[in-house]
């Protein structure tokens, strides 16, 4: 009875075995389920490539594919904050008032080592940079139970990163934390999700800039 039982355990486990993109495609359900809004807070690389304290505030409408995030910290970047579009990002400078315009594409954040465009939109990170993922593993991250989910960029030049980690809660399939790192194992960023809460968020509040502010086109 006890050989009978193991075997039964063993074959459930295997049957809700999920694969990482099968994971990451429940995951992006979620965020695409309604606009949404979160604070990352841990360690994030500066322009000389030193890590330094961030806490960000992130707001996501999906159906118009615009995140915003607000920066706390690093001190030197508060009341900066980031403006994503699919075609473009919005970089606004507090302390000089100008809004510096990318090409998605081409996108960069004023006084930082690390793109932090492709944090809003998580769900589609294998698919832009063709990650290679590990088989997921089971595991705790502040007394939750998580899946840990390893990818390695096929192209890391191209990626900006070589291995991303993600932790995703088991019950609620929403991400807990992120943290990329580069070569040698340098942390490009390592960021926690905290107070995830869906909203009524409308794109238009979430691309407002001063209207005195000035404007700078970069190709």
């Amino acid at each position: 009875m006890r050989k009978l039982g193991w075997l039964l355990a063993l074959l459930a486990g295997t049957a809700l075995a999920q694969t990482a993109p099968e994971l990451l495609q429940k995951t992006s359900e979620r965020l695409q389920a309604g606009p949404w809004k979160a604070e990352l807070v841990g360690q994030i690389m500066g322009p000389g490539s030193d890590l330094q304290p961030a806490d960000l505030k992130v707001a996501v409408v999906p159906e118009a594919e615009v995140v915003r995030i607000d920066f706390l910290r690093p001190d030197a970047l508060a009341d900066n904050y980031l403006v994503i579009t699919p075609d473009k990002v919005y970089n606004y400078l507090f302390l000089t008032n100008q809004v510096v315009v990318y090409p998605r594409e081409r996108a960069r954040v004023e006084g930082l080592g690390f793109d932090l465009s492709r944090l809003g939109d998580l769900q589609d990170l294998g698919a832009r940079h063709d990650l290679i993922w590990e088989d997921p593993a089971p595991t705790q991250l502040d007394s939750r139970t998580a899946w840990k989910l390893v990818g390695r960029a096929a192209d890391p030049q191209n990626a900006g990163f070589v291995r991303v980690v993600l932790w995703i809660d088991r019950a609620e399939a929403l991400p807990l934390r992120s943290a990329f790192y580069g070569e040698d194992e340098r942390a490009l960023s390592d960021l926690a999700w905290k107070g995830f809460a869906f909203t009524d968020l409308k794109p238009d509040a979430l691309a407002s800039f001063p209207p005195d502010a000035e404007w700078i086109e970069k190709n």
